[in-house]
């Protein structure tokens, strides 16, 4: 599996913006167990809070931006290391030798770019996952639709100030291509630009649930937010419980 990277300059920013209502979420489910798989784990935003409440964590994440900065959140944590795994691998080929009751993917399955890569990715993940257990992850439906570069958010540490700035536009038939900026300000005064480009897949919910399909998944359950309220068609955001049923 290729892997794809939106924030190999801008991983220390990462946690700036990302204030999506998904911890409380994935951690209910998390809660249920005594060890899960978490695919892409990023900065590690939702799985420290699992480890913290007593689940242990397997973490899978290929960006070295992203884990250095999930290693320096558990430099400064320390009580939970314990908890916590962190392995550098990419969802589609990492392989461990043990399976688990439960999987989470978050903000992972959009940067997948054809269903072959799809299929890799939810294959490998069902066969890290025993008889029966779960799969639990969310999507981001994307438009093909131009988007000029946008303000979409600010953050303030103490005299210094962040903005963000968002924009995309077709880049295949079934991929968009992402722009992000991050501009940093001192007292008022300009003081960095970064700019990175992403590449993002294009589908809809009957592709997901074909997929899931074709992987010997089951769903269980769809909502729309993290508030588990049922998906609807429309929702721009769609969460998915499925179950493994065959071994």
């Amino acid at each position: 599996m290729q892997y794809h990277s939106s924030y190999e300059k801008t991983a220390h920013l990462y946690d700036f913006f990302d204030q999506k209502a998904n911890i409380g979420f994935f951690c209910r489910y998390a809660s249920r167990f005594s060890e899960v798989l978490d695919v892409g784990s990023g900065t590690g935003r939702i799985v420290i809070p699992m480890a913290e409440k007593g689940t242990k964590v397997y973490c899978i994440e290929p960006s070295p931006a992203m884990r250095c900065q999930f290693k320096t959140k558990l430099r400064e944590k320390g009580t939970y290391l314990e908890n916590i795994l962190l392995i550098g691998g990419d969802a589609g080929s990492f392989k461990l030798k043990r399976i688990f009751p439960a999987a989470f993917m978050s903000g992972v399955f959009d940067h997948l770019l054809d269903d072959a890569e799809r299929l890799r990715v939810l294959n490998n993940i069902s066969s890290h996952l025993r008889l029966g257990g779960i799969l639990v992850f969310d999507v981001s439906f994307v438009s093909l639709k131009y988007c000029p570069l946008n303000q979409t958010g600010t953050f303030r540490i103490g005299s210094r100030e962040y903005r963000r700035y968002v924009g995309g536009k077709l880049h295949t038939k079934k991929t968009k291509q992402i722009t992000l900026v991050f501009e940093i300000y001192d007292s008022g005064k300009f003081v960095e630009r970064i700019e990175e480009q992403g590449v993002v897949g294009v589908f809809d919910r009957k592709k997901i649930l074909d997929l899931l399909h074709r992987s010997d998944f089951i769903v269980l359950n769809e909502y729309g937010d993290y508030d588990f309220t049922r998906y609807e068609e429309g929702n721009e955001l769609l969460l998915i419980e499925a179950r493994k049923t065959t071994a």
